[in-house]
């Protein structure tokens, strides 16, 4: 999940403005706007050469990435910023860490891997897995797009996580300092401030209300075992082994009650960093772009794919997610999936519509996965359409423009879809 700022253009317009970039870049920015002419940009990339050549990357990356937010297809401009970064080491300063750093409590402990930057106070055990993960995500999204033919822009800067030991810190900081406060979710990411943020899994509700349980049953196993000791005491020989079949019976479902919570607890955590990692790299790398606001369903529906219980492991698009796949079988068999035509205007969601969250995000998973292994060239033409549309919103009827001029007629490609997953149906029933 990750909320999208319809003034987030404004807000990173200033950042890019700030500091002392000096003359020449101000007005070189200020005059790319969303009309610019082949001629400005022309004056743009000669500007951002000649920074590169004097040896001031910081302007230069900026001129090339802002000539690539007006011309997203300028090659020039494209293999300049690829060669910048060519074996150059990420910064570690950025607004974003500053900022964050401004906002955050104390006891706080920084963590840097090659991309990441993750400030934690829980445990390092878990810090150290999360950091992995983000890796990880950053491996296999780069993977993803050279096989789907993207161009993803070079990291600006380390990223920023914040990882939280306990869940009401985490949703105090969410509410007060990125505006979520939708309750059930694990963590998100925040474009406007250009962070991810994460709660360690053992404080959710459910973790802690099952880890009671068992620490009540470990207390009956405990009771029992005394009353093995006392009835050989007394030679009560059957009634001792009575209670330690009883004991053992209890043991073997504490242990796998217990497997089943780790399972829960490591699933949730992982699936939720690939998926929150992967909005913040597809924003990064204007594989997306934070100036235009999109439909939820190509948002989601491309951030479940990275959705992994194991992430030690290849995942992604190529990849079944099984518990979203058996959760999308479920609706398809119960008829419960929205009209495409409606899916793919959805902008935002009730915080409340539990039911439509459940729809939009598993419809969108399968609808994506499909696309990604059968539309792979109008998926890719999609996504260059939306980073090609003036800045601000997007009226409904102009989404289903988009998508059409992309992928042809909604009611063709939504019965190729769906043929296909009727079709598989019968596949994941045998399995």
């Amino acid at each position: 999940m990750f909320r999208h700022d319809n003034s987030l253009h404004q807000d990173i317009r200033r950042r890019l403005l700030g500091g002392c970039l000096g003359l020449m870049l101000i007005l070189t920015l200020t005059s790319l706007t969303p009309t610019a002419t082949a001629d400005v940009i022309d004056r743009a990339y000669a500007a951002a050469h000649r920074a590169e050549m004097r040896g001031d990357i910081e302007t230069a990356d900026q001129l090339y990435r802002d000539v690539l937010r007006k011309a997203p297809n300028h090659e020039a401009s494209y293999r300049a910023l690829l060669r910048l970064h060519d074996g150059r080491k990420l910064p570690v300063e950025s607004e974003a860490l500053r900022a964050t750093l401004e906002v955050l409590p104390s006891g706080f402990r920084k963590h840097e891997t090659r991309r990441f930057i993750v400030l934690s106070n829980t445990n390092s055990t878990w810090t150290q897995s999360q950091a992995e993960r983000l890796e990880q995500t950053y491996h296999q999204f780069t993977r993803y797009c050279r096989r789907a033919g993207l161009r993803p822009l070079p990291l600006r800067h380390k990223l920023v996580c914040v990882l939280f030991d306990d869940r009401a810190s985490y949703q105090h900081f969410a509410r007060t300092h990125d505006d979520v406060t939708t309750q059930w979710i694990a963590g998100y990411y925040s474009p406007t401030n250009d962070r991810v943020v994460f709660y360690n899994v053992q404080s959710n509700p459910s973790v802690v209300e099952a880890r009671d349980r068992l620490a009540e049953m470990e207390r009956e196993i405990a009771d029992v075992d005394r009353d093995v000791r006392n009835a050989s005491r007394r030679g009560k020989q059957s009634e001792a082994e009575q209670l330690r079949s009883l004991r053992d019976q209890y043991r073997d479902h504490v242990e796998r009650e217990s497997s089943r919570v780790d399972a829960f607890a490591s699933r949730v955590s992982v699936s939720t960093t690939t998926h929150e990692a992967t909005h913040m790299l597809l924003f990064h790398t204007r594989v997306q772009t934070p100036f235009v606001q999109y439909p939820l369903w190509i948002c989601e529906g491309l951030a479940t794919n990275f959705e992994t219980q194991d992430s030690n492991q290849a995942f992604g698009p190529s990849y079944d997610f099984s518990p979203r796949r058996h959760e999308f079988i479920t609706m398809l068999e119960h008829d419960e999936l929205l009209p495409l035509r409606e899916l793919v205007t959805i902008g935002d969601l009730p915080g409340d519509n539990d039911d439509m969250a459940r729809v939009l995000y598993h419809q969108s998973y399968a609808l994506v996965h499909w696309m990604c292994r059968f539309r792979k060239a109008e998926l890719r033409r999609y996504l260059e359409l939306m980073c090609e549309q003036p800045e601000g919103a997007v009226h409904a009827r102009e989404h289903i423009q988009i998508f059409e001029k992309a992928f042809g007629p909604i009611s063709n490609l939504e019965r190729s879809w769906l043929r296909y997953e009727n079709q598989q149906m019968t596949v994941y029933a045998s399995e």
